[in-house]
């Protein structure tokens, strides 16, 4: 009875293996040694240059380190969230196996596996990844992630394994997902140190248009208000808010007929700002968004626009930015 278990389990886990390489388009041998079947971990991450990650509904995401660069690269057109690369990097150092796959659970867990298991491949310089991870779901507790160990080779480990991460509670699971769009990297404003050099604001329904510019000699001034005196400091507060601005997503929730007639309407503002010596300029048109649901203000009018959230064109896109990172930037209150 316990022989012929022990070559069901066996059956199933080069089932698995099957699957995924036929899945994911590789070949190869579905054992790996027992030993390093639970070596999950990326000793040194300073040596990944490459992460590939493809889910089973066609989607693929691949990040690349580029020398030189702030920001690694996005299926070669984009920058990447940092935010979400050093999230995947600390993953790969500090992923321990939790536990291994209890015997009632196998069966269920490899169907699963086998069915949507997200594949990432980690390259350390080379044409072939170091390590390649079959990532699963979450276990009932949400404290752990099932996922099977991979090579270069096409080998896959015949079990696999509950993870998680010491001082970390929940999966890992979602930190690898394959939407370009939650992959994009938000900022546009980037002006790090002392490179801004000098920003407009327009207000195409209002009278309101300035600039705040900074001269050689790095005195702060500004034109088009007329005012005649100025808190110089609240000036300087006002002019470092465009330093880093990021917008909230590329994800605007709009059909193709809604978006080609956003694309027509005319912005409420424009802001533009640049570097210190004009060869970077970075430009983003904000538009009113029709709220989601009814609100009022103070003296309890139905407000027409959205409170929360504004469209931006940006790039050519209409993107989603929030009025709590846009509201100051438009102040003139200095």
């Amino acid at each position: 009875m316990n022989r012929n278990l022990r070559l069901f389990y066996i059956l199933i886990a080069v089932t698995v293996a099957a699957v995924l390489m036929r899945e994911f388009g590789q070949t190869g041998s579905a054992e790996i040694d027992r030993i390093e079947a639970s070596s999950f971990a990326i000793k040194d991450t300073a040596l990944v240059n490459k992460i590939f990650i493809a889910d089973k509904d066609g989607n693929q995401a691949l990040i690349e380190r580029v020398p030189g660069q702030r920001y690694w690269t996005l299926n070669g057109e984009h920058y990447a969230r940092k935010d979400a690369v050093d999230l995947l990097l600390k993953t790969f150092k500090r992923v321990k196996v939790q536990s291994p796959v209890p015997q009632a659970e196998l069966v269920t867990v490899n169907r699963l596996l086998a069915g949507r298991a997200k594949k990432v491949e980690i390259y350390q310089g080379d044409d072939s990844p170091a390590k390649v991870w079959y990532i699963g779901t979450s276990t009932q507790s949400h404290t752990g992630t099932y996922m099977l160990l991979g090579d270069a080779s096409g080998n896959v480990a015949e079990e696999p394994f509950i993870t998680h991460m010491e001082g970390f509670t929940g999966f890992l699971s979602t930190r690898f997902f394959t939407d370009e769009r939650e992959w994009r990297y938000t900022g546009i404003f980037d002006f790090p140190g002392r490179s801004l050099g000098g920003v407009r604001v327009q207000g195409h329904e209002t009278n309101l248009d300035y600039v705040l510019r900074v001269d050689s000699s790095g005195f702060l001034s500004c034109t088009g208000m007329n005012k005649t005196r100025r808190d110089t400091i609240a000036m300087q507060n006002h002019f470092n808010r465009f330093r880093k601005v990021h917008l909230e997503t590329y994800n605007n929730h709009l059909s193709e007929s809604a978006l080609d007639s956003i694309k027509q309407v005319p912005p409420a503002f424009t802001l533009t700002a640049w570097n210190a010596d004009s060869t970077v300029t970075a430009n983003v048109e904000l538009l009113w968004k029709k709220p989601t649901m009814d609100t009022f203000d103070e003296a309890g009018n139905l407000n027409p626009w959205d409170g929360a959230r504004m469209y931006a064109r940006y790039k050519g896109e209409i993107v989603l930015v929030q009025t709590f990172v846009f509201d100051p930037l438009l102040s003139a209150s200095f």
